[in-house]
């Protein structure tokens, strides 16, 4: 009787463990903040406060030792860390992949794998946290991390913020294209992947999510990282790997996030998704088909604490738990929506022969396999190899007849191509997480998805606005589905 006694005292103990733990973890999730903060354009003067708050606490966080989840270099790695660092001299426990730290190299940048339908949820929760520790350290209780809003047609817009260009202040960096550090504005090529109107136009999560990623977030960060050069000529001392590069830190996904101005550029994505979310072509992801390729979220409290949330819990919060604002968008609650699997749809046309990209224009002619229906929309997807990351945007249109002046803002204009991340995990390397990249003949391959107007035939053209290339690319196929 007494063994009995004590085994129902167990499992008493158990259940009631168990019953705290579920408690609390409800808490967690349920529990809301009833101030609601606001992110502003960092050039408004509302943000000046903002910005010398967090300038005051990446100073902060810069003197703590890379083992605090709080410092600037434990934050950066979440995002990811390069496989190996010889005489690592900001982290002296981390050289290699085998000395990763928990919740360290979690960010969605897979080249063509599912995992980049996580790109924007992971990145909302990610600066969000962030965005929590700054206020704490800062002691400013108000902090809410200001954005960059480059994507504004008035100059003073495309300049980097003034303190990220003071070189006293915690927030410069010296490994960045230069003309920005010298307080030039954004120019060339660049300004054309700033253009929403494409972008906005979309009424799929997915097609959404894949072309905002390429541009202009990847737009952006190439043209941070290196600004106009696609041929590499330009040297960088990379303080955090401890080489000399073509690209400075926000131009390689390994090192994005090191790089201060990372986190407000993030914090202008996640407006515009939020702007497009609200808008009437909005839509809400689907839990299922974020399912069918789990990701891992986990992050730090403003305590050090580790939190780490279920895709449902993810969900929940990105779509209805935010406590922020931004100065021209609120954060509207959605419901999650049905995602059409794109890989399902029927095959149209397509053309399997590589073709060389070794001109401004190149020209790929598809061939039809059946007749599309009208009345339903069309994706085409567009599988790129190469022999090395390709620099800068390329632009894809459509049955173009006019083969003189191309503009993103016509009708045969059908997105850009932008390769940030494509040299994220190459096949050889560690595959973190079953992150492993594509390849075709051993090349590594990236993957576009875009959403085209109905034809009967399909002549899609590459094009390159300054008309250099960087890399050996090849278009390895074009596939239009319905």
């Amino acid at each position: 009787m007494k063994n009995k006694a004590g085994l129902i005292a167990v499992l008493v103990a158990l259940l009631s463990i168990g019953f705290y733990i579920t408690i609390n973890h409800a808490k967690r999730i349920d529990q809301k903040n009833d101030t609601r903060y606001v992110r502003y354009e960092a050039h408004s003067k509302e943000a000046k406060k903002h910005l010398e708050a967090m300038e005051r606490a990446m100073r902060i966080m810069k003197s703590m030792s890379c083992d605090n989840p709080l410092s600037w270099y434990y934050q950066s790695a979440i995002h990811w860390i390069p496989d190996t660092i010889n005489n690592n001299k900001f982290c002296g426990s981390y050289n290699n992949v085998s000395q990763i730290k928990d919740g360290w190299d979690n960010c969605t940048h897979s080249p063509s794998g599912k995992e980049k339908l996580h790109f924007l949820i992971w990145h909302r929760l990610y600066i969000w946290h962030f965005e929590k520790i700054v206020r704490k350290l800062s002691g400013y209780n108000e902090f809410a991390l200001p954005y960059w809003g480059y994507t504004n047609q008035s100059a003073m817009y495309k300049t980097l913020p003034e303190i990220f260009r003071d070189e006293k202040s915690s927030l410069y960096e010296p490994c960045r294209f230069d003309s920005l550090n010298y307080g030039y504005p954004i120019s060339g090529e660049i300004n054309r992947s700033l253009d929403l109107n494409k972008l906005f136009s979309y009424t799929d999560y997915h097609l959404f999510s894949n072309n905002i990623n390429a541009a202009p977030h990847g737009a952006m960060h190439d043209y941070i990282g290196a600004g106009n050069d696609v041929t590499g000529n330009l040297r960088f001392e990379n303080e955090v790997t401890g080489t000399i590069t073509s690209t400075g830190l926000m131009g390689w996904v390994p090192t994005a996030a090191f790089d201060p101005i990372f986190w407000l550029h993030h914090s202008n994505i996640d407006r515009l998704w939020q702007q497009w979310t609200n808008s009437p072509n909005g839509k809400a992801a689907m839990l299922a088909e974020l399912k069918d390729s789990p990701w891992p979220y986990v992050f730090f409290d403003e305590n050090g604490k580790r939190v780490e949330y279920t895709i449902e819990e993810a969900l929940d919060i990105a779509y209805g738990e935010m406590d922020y604002d931004f100065d021209d968008t609120k954060l509207i609650p959605k419901e999650l929506n049905t995602l059409v699997k794109i890989d399902n749809k029927l095959v149209i046309a397509k053309r399997a022969t590589p073709i060389t990209i070794n001109s401004q224009i190149t020209d790929a002619v598809t061939q039809v396999i059946r007749k599309p229906n009208p009345n339903k929309k069309l994706v085409v997807e567009v599988t790129i190899s190469y022999d090395k990351k390709p620099k800068g945007v390329y632009e894809l249109y459509m049955n173009k007849s006019d083969r003189g002046r191309f503009e993103n803002t016509n009708g045969s204009f059908v997105g850009f191509m932008n390769f940030f991340g494509s040299d994220h995990k190459m096949q050889g390397d560690l595959c973190n997480k079953g992150c492993c990249q594509e390849t075709i003949n051993k090349r590594p391959v990236t993957k576009f998805i875009f959403e085209i107007p109905y034809a009967e035939s399909f002549n899609f053209t590459v094009y390159k606005h300054n008309g250099k290339h960087s890399a050996n690319i090849k278009l390895e196929k074009i596939i239009v589905k319905q």
